[in-house]
């Protein structure tokens, strides 16, 4: 780098490191402790000066504060137990401490911490992801056994991998996570998405040399490529960003109505930025074209960004701090000094923006005044400070367990796709077992399916009929599965139907009722709705519902069934009142007739069409 844009970069480090230390002072210190936006991210900033200039006064300010904050008494009482914005984010600083300093207090620390937190890890975390969810803290406690060997935090890492597997949910493509999101799918991108839970998975995986973890990390990639966008070189972003969807948009569930601007952003956060660096990681570990071409796509798409420098935002997390980090990985690796250069003028112009409007952030005015690294200030210098030192693969953005070991697996070969996998074909799994069948290695929902198929087919007569009438049951439902679409959809058309008013009975024998997509009846010939045996053979009925948190199954009676299959066919209640039922009586069929259509529309098994 030219040595005057140097000196201006190097000017303008240098008056952050004086703005945020204020934040580091003993009488404010343990007012917000977190990564994001707290004292700890404050500090992880200096100990980047550190690393660059290696000055000693730095690592003195990283020493004193540190130890004022985690032997704080309100170190102890955290809101939160996440990564990025809680608990232990603090036993990141420790890690962190003790790799600059060597000093084994750090890691005692760390370790008191962990059990002072370990019931809010495993009580008080409701999400998946890397940012606030249990993604985040694998990674960390795993990072802290790598460094302690510590065997009292194995069965915390092990409940969190057990957590993370029980959670996955089928997609078209892989496997995603975060359904409990109100956004159009489980989200993409590194903070809150599929390429942060693959990332912490991908280096959980390394260290244990657990081929099951791996298997989850690519599943999550391969779920996040169905929303990526070829003609923007993006993955597109899933958030509800506007509350103002109209009833049509969630009957006709199409991401461009959900959100036009869906391609537009590129940040760490959200986009390719973040995407790029999470795919940089899986090729690094194993040189796959499909994830370098991905790595590519992510950086052209970040190098038109830059090009056209639309947004006033260079924060870490949600502006181009995210791109010059994903830049300045991507040149070591690739080996493309251009990129880093690029890097370096993208951190020159972020300093010529503050001089020319006063901020780092257009769109919050507070900005300078928050010191936090995700956020603010200390992300901004973290910027300035990793362009004009050498590359490192470890960052904040983008930690990696650099600790030279191992661990044995976590779990046996083959163990996690047999849970996920008998998830969706308990039934079927069993029934063949009972003729020796072992479940191959297969690694898609969509190989095995066929692969069960076939093992039905060549049964005896006599077992081949109660099997496969047991598989086309778990295909329906594993069907559904499939096309779920998480807690906003189905949250909001329960509003929708619930707000269609009541009619006289006479005027519903006269409506065209529609069947509320992802509602299935199913008939069978056993009950396969039973955890137990399933019972004598006979016919059954079955509405299988995609709903909030789920799929649904719901045994029905035959009439039910029938009047269903009608309504299915277009006919109104009064075609279906001729065709179902003893009409000598109408008074008494319209009631029941009504009322049974009633109830399956306040289920949300059909609406009114």
């Amino acid at each position: 780098m030219e040595s005057p844009d140097k000196m201006i970069i190097e000017a303008e480090l240098h008056r952050i490191a004086q703005m945020v230390l204020p934040g580091l002072q003993p009488s404010t210190i343990a007012e917000k402790a977190d990564l994001f936006n707290g004292s700890a991210g404050v500090i992880l900033f200096y100990l980047r000066l550190y690393d660059s200039y290696k000055e000693q006064p730095y690592l003195d300010v990283c020493i004193t504060a540190s130890d004022t904050l985690l032997y704080h008494p309100r170190a102890l009482q955290q809101q939160y137990y996440t990564f990025c914005t809680g608990a232990t984010g603090l036993l990141y600083l420790c890690i962190k401490m003790y790799e600059a300093t060597a000093q084994q207090r750090y890691l005692d620390r760390a370790l008191e911490l962990t059990a002072h937190f370990k019931e809010g890890i495993l009580q008080g975390v409701l999400q998946d992801d890397w940012l606030s969810g249990h993604a985040g803290n694998l990674f960390v406690l795993t990072y802290l056994h790598a460094h302690t060997q510590e065997e009292t935090l194995l069965p915390l890492i092990r409940s969190l991998t057990d957590i993370l597997v029980q959670q996955a949910r089928l997609a078209p493509k892989g496997w995603r996570w975060g359904h409990v999101k109100m956004s159009y799918d489980c989200l993409t991108g590194f903070s809150h998405g599929a390429s942060g839970i693959a990332y912490a998975l991908m280096q959980v995986a390394a260290y244990f040399r657990d081929e099951g973890l791996q298997y989850l990390a690519e599943q999550a990639l391969e779920y996040e490529m169905q929303y990526y966008d070829a003609a923007g070189r993006n993955w597109l972003d899933l958030r509800l960003t506007s509350t103002s969807l109209e009833r049509e948009d969630f009957f006709h569930w199409d991401i461009r109505r959900f959100r036009k601007d869906a391609a537009e952003t590129n940040t760490w956060a959200h986009g390719a930025a973040g995407i790029g660096i999470a795919r940089l990681f899986a090729y690094k570990q194993m040189q796959q074209p499909m994830w370098l071409q991905q790595v590519e796509d992510a950086v052209q798409r970040s190098l038109e960004d830059v090009r056209q420098l639309k947004r006033g935002d260079f924060t870490l997390c949600s502006g181009y701090g995210g791109i010059v980090l994903l830049l300045l990985q991507s040149a070591e690796a690739l080996q493309r000094p251009v990129l880093r250069q690029t890097a370096q003028t993208l951190a020159l112009q972020a300093v010529r923006y503050r001089q020319a409007h006063g901020t780092y952030n257009s769109y919050v005015p507070t900005m300078m005044q928050d010191p936090g690294l995700f956020s603010g200030l200390a992300g901004v210098g973290y910027m300035l400070a990793s362009v004009l030192m050498p590359c490192h693969e470890d960052g904040v953005l983008h930690p990696v367990i650099g600790v030279d070991r191992q661990a044995a697996p976590l779990y046996a070969p083959g163990e996690i796709k047999q849970q996920l996998f008998s998830r969706h074909y308990a039934h079927t799994f069993r029934l063949l077992r009972k003729n020796g069948w072992i479940l191959p290695d297969v690694n898609s929902i969509d190989v095995l399916e066929g692969i069960l198929r076939e093992s039905i087919n060549v049964l005896p007569e006599e077992r081949y009929l109660q099997a496969m009438d047991c598989f086309t049951f778990e295909q329906q439902l594993t069907s559904l599965w499939r096309q779920h679409r998480g807690l906003l959809y189905y949250t909001r058309r329960r509003e929708i139907i619930g707000m269609q008013p009541e009619s006289a009975p006479e005027r519903l024998l006269q409506l065209k009722w529609a069947v509320v997509e992802q509602v299935v009846l199913c008939r069978t010939q056993w009950q396969w709705d039973r955890q137990e045996e399933p019972g004598e053979m006979g016919e059954y009925y079955y509405l299988l519902q995609a709903c909030e948190y789920g799929v649904a199954v719901f045994p029905v009676g035959k009439l039910t069934a029938a009047i269903f299959d009608h309504l299915q066919g277009g006919y109104t209640l009064e075609e279906i009142l001729v065709r179902c039922f003893n009409t000598a009586d109408r008074e008494q069929a319209v009631a029941a007739l009504v009322a049974q259509t009633l109830s399956t529309q306040r289920q949300c098994f059909i609406k009114a069409d």
